[in-house]
């Protein structure tokens, strides 16, 4: 069982250009909502 940070050559690039592309959008997107002073709080709060 190998630790999941460790890269793996038989895995495909796609797949990490894929995950990495998702985070780099919500991490993006949060500090847009913040910047408009949109929180998941006050989404929550309703």
């Amino acid at each position: 069982m190998h630790t999941p940070m460790k890269l793996d050559s038989k895995q495909p690039w796609g797949v990490w250009a894929f995950v990495i592309g998702l985070n780099v959008v919500g991490v993006i997107g949060y500090f847009i909502l913040q910047a408009k002073g949109i929180t998941l709080q006050s989404i929550h709060a309703g």
